[in-house]
């Protein structure tokens, strides 16, 4: 069995309850998805290049700003 690895107790007037503070022992993570309203169909996020209308990879973007007006 897991050991605490703190204990205490929370008091309420006359009654004492014991608590004891545990570590996780597994990984829990929730992950949503994006759905259209209504159709309930999913909706996806694509990285798309405007010039060529290629979809370009998460680890090939970097961040940048314009500098001046582009033409």
């Amino acid at each position: 069995m897991a050991r605490a690895v703190w204990t205490g107790v929370i008091t309420f007037g006359l009654v004492t309850v014991p608590v004891g503070l545990y570590t996780a022992t597994e990984v829990h993570t929730v992950h949503f998805h994006q759905l259209q309203r209504g159709t309930s169909d999913r909706i996806r996020d694509r990285r798309v290049n405007e010039r060529t209308g290629e979809e370009v990879d998460t680890r090939d973007i970097v961040k940048g700003f314009e500098i001046g007006e582009s033409e």
